[in-house]
């Protein structure tokens, strides 16, 4: 170790079982022994606690702690300062799920490590006090008393246990709630609270008035257990860092909003998402965390809709919302809720968002109490670390089976941040050692100057993961948090995919989506026949905003879909989002609220790669505008195509066009702002392919001329493509010439490669020449 001086901060740092090694390299062991030895209570004269009882000054406290509950204790340093000769900090207890948050200080004599434990037991023992009343409320009788046991400990008294007649039945009991549970209940708790996520689901929807919400589903429910983890859930966990730089006394009641992904790790990834968490109080200890996010239309900033492509800071896209109580208590916050709804163009429709995720968050809350009174609260407990123990058991499996003992990489390419700058390389290593993986980001371009930044929560990467796997291999599994400390993500900072603060985040759905694809990618170097093409790989977004004929604000948000890849068990859907629980806004619904005519939706012939089993094709959607506007978009994959894997084609780009109503054409980027349109003026969008999986020429001639059929392939590329004549006027195969064309096609064409990228982008914005790290 360096012989630098520690400083109080890497004290801090230190927990519990490594505060005496790390302070003994600074020190000499038998001064810091005979320190150590002293009494730690305060010096009351100077400290102004000479009213407390000696009860949280003793020095064993951490003893009695653990011998009476074992490793179901913790403690958390909040916060701390130093000033004159006092050491104050802010300490965080958690007994049995129940926690208590309070203050200790101490003198400091010369030896501020020393001084720290000692305000640290200080504090520690002033919450032990104030949460022995909670803690005796669900302590058998005939076990003495956790304040006197420490009181008699203090006193070098050895407790008395008088046991009573009925203490054979309580131990029993003791013994009951200690014992594991049976699976029956275990896989009751298990769908209980996969029920509880599609009610949380049903709720918001049914509540939220925006598209986005109500129509898209763009939203996620979650629900954690007491120490922040995800037992269920869509969008991982965040808790824990979240309250290590946010302290809270939480209470029933309470309710936490928060949008900056700064703040939670990027746990919401854009600061559209508003994301609602409720602490879970059972008996007035806290069980767990049940937890919503839903997209707002639209949160402040210069452009409508809040996503500007061409912000080159954060602060350019609107407000950030810090961990903030919005109800305390039960009690709405109603100053912080109108600084919040003032800075937004659509106030009344995110507040009733907000409520209807605050009201889908509630029915997680009652879900997990009627759990615990079903069950028990121990007996749930349990359920939650025996649900995450067991998906993390199964995680190993699929470990060890399916990845890489060998670092293995992949790489593709987002066209451009929209702001001249591209393409941005994204590149991924991976390998196991035993039954833990390793994803490395490492040569993944620098950050870029517009706004497609993703932040990366590792909790999030490390759910898309699991994610991959579970559906690839193992889909009954649950999708849990347990198996998060088997994967380890590295992150290179100030990259597209860590940047720096302020970077901007707008954009960012471009790159997460790529994610899949870049995974998809590495299965398909270990595995072809167990890992799919690439998709459309992109978040296409339409935004229209203007003004009606009545003078009212119009504000329209739509995420279009594109093609799914082909895999090995069969083709890739036809327009379909990477979210599956994401939908389309029905055009009723557009054409009813909206000034806008949809002249055009349907599925692009021929969009889709060929192969053994064809990729999904794209969509086109035309828009026809009745009132003057501007129109914003988000896209991707318009350079570079969606790749084929094991002789698959690859899917066809993304175009946009702008046609005025004089009949001028012009082509769009797939990233531009605030484009002034006018009554008449047509936006067609259409969206990319996917990627074919295996030879098209062992496609089922059938089912290419079923597509033909369905104008999903063109007679010319059934031909073309898969060795397939079908007559237009009878719709029917020719197998004799289909026959002969595809035995000539073999034996004429090059020998197929393992993946086929097309047309495909080069070169890296801000290249690093750095190796790939493979520890």
């Amino acid at each position: 170790m360096s012989d630098k001086p520690l400083s109080l901060d890497d004290l801090v740092k230190a927990n519990k079982t490594q505060f005496d090694t790390i302070v003994s390299t600074q020190m000499d062991q038998p001064v810091l022994r005979d320190a150590l030895q002293v009494d730690r209570g305060l010096d009351t004269a100077s400290s102004g606690l000479a009213k407390e009882a000696t009860f949280e000054t003793s020095n064993n406290i951490s003893q009695i702690l653990t011998e009476r509950y074992g490793e179901n204790w913790s403690h958390e340093i909040l916060e701390h300062s130093v000033e004159n000769d006092e050491v104050r900090v802010r300490c965080r207890l958690t007994v049995n799920s129940t926690t208590h948050t309070q203050f200790g200080t101490a003198r400091n004599s010369g030896n501020i490590g020393i001084a720290l434990q000692r305000a640290t037991e200080n504090a520690i023992g002033r919450c032990y006090r104030e949460l022995v009343p909670i803690l005796e409320a669900d302590t058998d009788s005939s076990v003495v008393s956790p304040l006197k046991a420490f009181k008699e400990k203090s006193s070098g008294l050895a407790p008395i246990r008088t046991p009573r007649s009925s203490s054979r039945s309580q131990l029993a009991r003791r013994k009951q709630r200690n014992k594991e549970i049976d699976t029956i209940t275990l896989d009751l708790i298990e769908n209980a609270l996969k029920s509880t996520l599609q009610e949380m689901d049903a709720v918001l929807l049914r509540s939220a008035v925006s598209p986005a919400i109500r129509e898209q589903y763009d939203e996620s429910s979650m629900i954690a257990d007491h120490r922040g983890r995800m037992v269920a859930g869509h969008f991982g966990s965040y808790i824990t860092e979240m309250l290590r730089d946010n302290t809270f006394d939480f209470s029933p009641g309470d309710v936490i909003l928060q949008s900056d992904p700064y703040k939670c790790s990027g746990a919401v990834s854009h600061i559209n998402d508003w994301m609602v968490l409720i602490p879970i109080f059972y008996e007035q200890s806290l069980v767990g965390y049940s937890s919503m996010f839903g997209h707002i239309v639209d949160v402040g900033g210069p452009v409508a809709g809040s996503a500007s492509v061409s912000a080159n800071s954060i602060f350019g896209e609107g407000l950030k919302i810090p961990p903030i109580k919005i109800y305390d208590k039960g009690n709405i916050n109603h100053a912080a809720l109108d600084l919040v709804l003032n800075n937004t163009r659509t106030p009344e429709m995110n507040y009733r968002d907000l409520m209807a995720i605050v009201a889908g968050s509630r029915i997680g809350e009652a879900q997990v109490l009627e759990l615990c009174d079903r069950f028990g609260r121990q007996a749930y407990t349990q359920a939650c670390g025996q649900l995450l123990s067991r998906t993390r058991q199964s995680m190993k499996q699929l470990i060890i089976k399916n990845l890489p003992t060998e670092p293995l990489s992949f790489e593709d390419f987002v066209d451009d941040d929209g702001c001249g700058n591209g393409p941005f390389k994204m590149r991924l290593t991976v390998w196991r050692e035993e039954d833990n993986a390793y994803f490395d980001w490492t040569g993944t371009s620098n950050q870029a100057p517009g706004a497609i930044n993703f932040y990366l929560h590792k909790g999030m990467f490390k759910m898309f993961v699991g994610t991959c796997l579970i559906m690839n291999f193992e889909p009954q599994m649950l999708l849990n948090e347990g198996f998060y400390d088997l994967i380890h993500v590295t992150l290179p900072k100030g990259s597209l995919v860590q940047p720096k603060f302020p970077a901007a985040l707008g954009a960012r759905a471009q790159v997460l989506a790529r994610h899949f694809d870049i995974l998809a990618g590495l299965l398909g170097h270990l595995d072809p026949n167990m890992a799919a093409a690439a998709g459309y790989g992109t978040r296409p977004k339409f935004d229209y905003s203007g003004i009606d004929e009545d003078g009212n604000a119009l504000r329209f948000s739509e995420t279009l879909a594109g093609g799914l890849p082909g895999r090995p068990s069969g083709e890739g859907i036809d327009g379909h989002s990477l979210t599956p629980s994401v939908r389309n806004t029905p055009t009723e619904i557009i054409e009813n609220y909206y000034p806008i005519v949809i002249e055009r939706y349907a599925s692009i012939c021929d969009s889709g790669g060929a192969g053994k089993h064809r990729g999904g094709n794209g969509l086109e959607k035309i828009y026809r505008v009745l009132e003057p506007g501007a129109i914003s978009i988000q896209d991707d994959r318009q350079q570079s195509q969606p790749w084929g894997l094991l002789g698959g084609k690859p899917g066809s780009c993304s175009e946009k066009w702008i046609i005025h109503k004089d009949g001028t054409q012009k082509s769009l980027p797939s990233k531009i702002d605030q484009v002034q349109v006018y009554p008449g003026d047509r936006i067609v969008f259409r969206t990319a392919g996917a990627g074919g999986w295996g030879d098209p020429l062992e496609r089922d001639a059938e089912s290419v001329c079923r597509d033909v059929v369905r104008q999903l392939v063109s007679a010319a590329s059934a031909e073309s493509d898969y060795g397939v004549f079908v007559n237009n006027d009878t719709w029917t195969i020719d197998r004799r010439r289909t026959e002969e064309l595809r035995q000539r096609m073999k034996s004429t064409r090059a020998p197929l490669g393992l993946f086929d990228f097309g047309k495909k982008v080069t070169g890296q914005w801000g290249e690093d020449s750095s190796p790939i790290s493979v520890r």
